[in-house]
């Protein structure tokens, strides 16, 4: 197999992923002209990168694999009003959602982001309405480190985070124009699939 074969393998797995439409927890407290577009339907207009994503998905099928029984329940599907999303894993014992991450070491000291804690939280307020939420977690994993580097982080489900994230969901849902570009050129070039350098129908960054 030559690398050429195996760029094939992700670009056919990006088309897999991009189908999906709606709104998810992750996207909350992102590039708000990101998420605009994929409210408002706009076609890709870029190949993005994806291994660090397809290596978050391995280490999920992983985590699976391991949590096996019946106090675990992964990949619930949850949904409520405008977003869905689909919790990595829940305690049915601790009442706690678990969220995996895969990082890279620099990230650390930023870690969780206030992105991610919407999210965290956001999946608790789409679980609580059929199910007991006490605590949300966490969990960096290092991609460019070793099992010491994994880092955690847990707190109280709070409803009041989850509301200021479905707030800034809300000001986006109501927008007619699309917000002024967020992120550089170097990064969107890389990694958004709205990125359109003539900014005719996606986003020509900053």
């Amino acid at each position: 197999m030559t690398p050429d074969d195996v760029r094939a393998l992700i670009i056919r797995e990006t088309g897999t992923r991009s189908a999906q439409k709606q709104i998810g927890p992750s996207e909350l407290g992102g590039c708000r002209r990101r998420t605009y577009h994929r409210i408002h339907g706009t076609p890709h207009t870029n190949q993005t990168l994806m291994l660090p994503a397809l290596i978050g998905t391995a280490w999920h099928k992983h985590v699976e694999s391991l949590l096996v029984g019946d106090r675990f329940i992964l990949e619930q599907r949850v949904e409520h009003g405008n977003i869905r999303g689909t919790i990595d894993c829940y305690d049915t014992l601790t009442h706690e959602i678990i969220d995996w991450k895969t990082i890279q070491s620099k990230n650390i000291p930023y870690f969780p982001t206030q992105q991610q804690k919407w999210q965290i939280h956001t999946y608790g307020w789409l679980l609580s309405h059929t199910k007991p939420v006490t605590t949300v977690c966490l969990v960096g994993i290092p991609r460019d480190g070793t099992e010491h580097d994994i880092v955690t982080f847990t707190e109280p489900y709070d409803p009041r985070v989850a509301e200021e994230a479905r707030a800034w969901l809300d000001d986006l849902m109501a927008r007619t124009s699309p917000p002024a570009p967020e992120k550089p050129r170097f990064f969107c070039r890389n990694w958004c699939p709205y990125f359109d350098p003539t900014g005719e129908t996606g986003c020509p960054s900053k």
